[in-house]
């Protein structure tokens, strides 16, 4: 049985692998894999592009889909040895005791809380659902990773310059009013180096990536042939790059002080991308993963000039996908 949880379970090699099932199904748009095999998606949290990314993958592979929203189901306790007498009526273990028995394969959409640190950092909503479950998981994102999207993101990037390595991204942060989660800054942080790319991450003091994944990072770019850098100035981000990546995310501090956190990230509310930031890159593709907050995060002759790839990712997911699913049951 094999679940889906990060790219950083694979090798390189692998990664291409999957790009190149995608590319296939990017022709190929029907094809049975999945026949005869039924899936539940079940949101913890809002969803668009994964929600009908997924359910449009099962079905032009021949499975069945059924999507369960988090809000329209018993509240579900995910920790053991809890005396359930407040709002959690269903305990995880039965939960998915019974959802192992109707699909064949479930994909979990579960945010970081932002509450308490060591539950978001270790992922543990999305541990409990997989270690009570008799049936593959996928993650449709958690609390640490969101492996569907950043393997969408690699693909357009392969069909954009036909390769990885050397080729130069920046991933900036951006203002934003709320603490937003850190999978999608995580993630494409992690595939990129990943794959040998010279990466560039940029943000703000005060708002680092935690300490596991930017060791991870560095590994993966020592191995990979690539190169790292952290920046906190945006006009070194937007020099010469090629992918300028905008992501909001929240700084660690939100968990011990939210609102020293909070007046932090508004005093960086120029932490925004805009035509003078794009000009000083070397005609770079703009990336963000939607949805996004136009004017706040990116003007909007940005996020609409021909420089843009934004839809371009989100029909990628729909592709990339499709290779994560065949991956699952092969």
């Amino acid at each position: 049985m094999r679940h889906f949880y990060s790219l950083n379970e694979f090798s390189p090699e692998q990664i291409e692998q999957f790009l190149s099932r995608a590319l296939f199904h990017k022709g190929n748009p029907y094809f049975p894999t999945l026949a005869k095999k039924q899936f539940a998606l079940l949101f913890l949290d809002p969803s668009l592009r994964t929600r009908c990314s997924f359910e449009v993958a099962i079905r032009q592979l021949s499975g069945g889909v059924t999507t369960l929203e988090g809000q329209s189901l018993w509240k579900i306790e995910t920790e053991l040895g809890v005396k359930m007498d407040q709002d959690k009526s269903e305990h995880v273990r039965e939960a998915m005791g019974v959802l192992s028995r109707y699909f064949d394969g479930l994909g979990l959409r579960s945010f970081a809380r932002g509450v308490r640190r060591e539950e978001d950092l270790l992922d543990q909503t999305f541990s409990a659902f997989v270690e009570s479950a008799k049936i593959p998981v996928f993650n449709m994102e958690s609390a640490v990773y969101h492996p569907c999207q950043t393997l969408a993101d690699l693909l357009t990037i392969k069909e954009l310059f036909g390769g990885f390595l050397g080729k130069k991204i920046s991933i900036v942060w951006a203002s934003h009013p709320r603490a937003l989660p850190m999978a999608v800054p995580n993630s494409i942080l992690l595939g990129t180096t990943l794959m040998g790319m010279d990466v560039t991450l940029a943000h703000p003091k005060g708002f680092e990536l935690q300490d596991g994944i930017m060791a991870m990072a560095n590994d993966f770019s020592r191995r990979s042939g690539g190169n790292l850098r952290v920046v906190h100035d945006r006009a070194e981000a937007a020099r010469d790059t090629e992918i300028v990546y905008a992501k909001a995310w929240g700084g660690l501090a939100r968990y011990s002080d939210p609102e020293s956190e909070a007046k932090q990230r508004l005093q960086h509310s120029n932490w925004i991308v805009d035509t003078p930031f794009m000009d000083m890159t070397r005609r770079a593709a703009f990336m963000h993963c939607l949805p996004v907050r136009r004017n706040v995060v990116v003007r909007d002759e940005v996020i609409d000039s021909k420089q843009s790839v934004i839809f371009r990712q989100a029909e990628n997911r729909l592709h990339a996908q499709k290779a994560i699913l065949e991956w699952v049951y092969s």
